[in-house]
């Protein structure tokens, strides 16, 4: 995952929201390490953000997500207990992916190859999961998603929930 010149600042802005206490706590503030930005793809394949991981050790504490133009849109945090990080998740089930492939496996039928993984989401931009594209040799494509240690198929285009 390569850092550009479009998400430089990215990093830099979530890095001052983060130690001026804007968002998160003392404790992520202390700890926590801005990780590189990664576009968060629309279903209709347009940017729609930037996911910005914040990572303590192996842990993926939080992560803030931007508008394409910067706008600040949210910071979330996966600590359970505002003075400890039990409990957030392996930053490899979020930025590995390899890894991610690899929980992708497990729905990929005999006659399907996977694809070129990416950041989107499941309906609504507060449910990101990343896609794996699983293609037949005929040229049918479904996806499956990977959100951490979950995975699954979408629901049918419509469905709501």
């Amino acid at each position: 995952m390569q850092e550009n010149q479009e998400t430089n600042p990215l990093r830099a802005r979530a890095q001052n929201l983060l130690r001026d206490g804007t968002v998160g706590n003392p404790l992520v503030a202390a700890s926590g390490n801005i990780e590189t930005p990664l576009a968060v793809q629309a279903p209709v394949g347009r940017l729609h953000s930037w996911f910005v991981p914040v990572t303590s050790g192996d842990l993926l504490v939080g992560f803030f997500q931007f508008l394409p133009d910067g706008t600040f849109m949210r910071f979330s945090s996966f600590q359970r207990k505002v003075d400890e990080l039990t409990g957030c998740p392996e930053a490899a089930d979020w930025l590995d992916l390899d890894r991610i492939r690899g929980r992708a496996e497990v729905k990929r039928r005999s006659d399907e190859t996977g694809g070129e993984l990416f950041l989107t989401y499941d309906r609504t931009p507060d449910r990101l999961v990343w896609a794996v594209p699983l293609k037949k040799a005929e040229g049918e494509v479904r996806h499956v998603y990977v959100a951490g240690e979950t995975v699954y198929e979408p629901p049918p285009q419509g469905a709501t929930g």
